[in-house]
């Protein structure tokens, strides 16, 4: 039997990379038929909880395995873009729509 190898990277990193873009293609997916449905707001909806599930990924990811300090920073980003509206409410909204403005208004 074949011995795994040393320097491969952790499996964790793979289904990291396959949960996570799986999950920013349906949202993305969703955007798109929100957009197209004229549902601008339903459409922010869908990638405000992509990015949330993605945020989630990437904490458990963080706690289980490390990152580096670059990534962690990404990651912190990427929670306060998520929790924005709760804490700011309108402003915060605001805030994410500015985030979201260029695909919004590109359709």
């Amino acid at each position: 039997m074949q011995q795994p190898s040393t320097d491969s990277t952790t499996p964790g990193q793979y289904r990291l990379l396959v949960v996570s873009f799986l999950i920013v293609f349906f949202g993305l997916l969703m955007m798109t038929l929100r957009i197209a449905q004229k549902n601008e707001i339903m459409a922010i909806g869908a990638v405000w909880v992509a990015n949330a599930l993605t945020m989630v990924l990437h904490v458990i990811y963080w706690k289980r395995y490390g990152l580096s300090v670059g990534f962690k920073i990404a990651v912190v980003i990427q929670i306060v873009i998520t929790i924005l509206p709760f804490l700011f409410g309108n402003l915060g909204f605001m805030a994410v729509l500015l985030m979201l403005g260029g695909e919004i208004h590109y359709w």
